[in-house]
């Protein structure tokens, strides 16, 4: 059996439409550079909260210079992304 023409067309036509329609859809879900650092800064913010939480609870002298070097670079990580939005202008 011979598809003619149209029928190609007809199924091209199909595969665009899917085409653009998940272009859509994934642009939707893109997130700006903006929102993308937010998003890292609250999670910053809660990484820094658990680290203090666990130096809270350490007793053991190893795990106590474990925990300030933990502690201590998850903060560096929040002050940095806060100053990286601070730059951008973020509110």
């Amino acid at each position: 059996m011979v598809k003619s023409k149209k029928y190609y067309e007809a199924k091209a036509k199909k595969i665009l439409e899917y085409a653009n329609l998940l272009s859509h859809s994934l642009k939707e879900k893109e997130k700006t550079e903006e929102e993308e650092i937010l998003e890292s800064l609250k999670q910053a913010h809660k990484e820094w909260k658990d680290k203090e939480r666990y130096f809270q609870s350490v007793k053991e002298p190893d795990l106590i210079d474990h925990a300030i070097y933990e502690l201590e670079a998850s903060r560096i990580k929040y002050m940095y992304l806060l100053k990286k939005i601070k730059e951008i202008n973020i509110e």
